[in-house]
């Protein structure tokens, strides 16, 4: 009844998981600022009450443990280091923090704000 508990395979398998549910709430934010103006209030209400409240942080903060703890493994790892590596800084990319901070630099660059 001892098994070992192989930590890198359920950080993986988490960090596929939050990657996904951040995926998700990306794709939900995405169309309702590409279609706000069509007034699409079940995702307004979707998003105002559930998804950019607790779920968005939860995610988001989950997903870039997750993500330094599977750089740091993969760097202890033997094989595959650079694909592990690169999901990684592929999972932190997709959350909707990431994507609103490099927004506002190009933004900014542009002289927009």
């Amino acid at each position: 009844m001892n098994k070992k508990i192989n930590v890198e395979k359920v950080v993986r398998n988490g960090l596929i998981i939050l990657t996904f549910i951040s995926l998700i709430i990306t794709i939900l934010n995405l169309t309702y600022f590409t279609y706000q103006n069509l007034e699409i209030e079940k995702i307004n209400h979707l998003l105002v009450h559930y998804v950019n409240t607790w779920v968005l942080w939860i995610d988001n903060i989950l997903l870039y443990v997750f993500a330094i703890a599977y750089i740091v493994l993969a760097l202890k790892s033997k094989r595959e280091r650079i694909l592990k590596v690169s999901f990684s800084f592929f999972s932190i990319l997709t959350t909707m923090i990431t994507l609103t901070f490099v927004v506002n630099i190009i933004a900014e660059l542009f002289g927009m704000f």
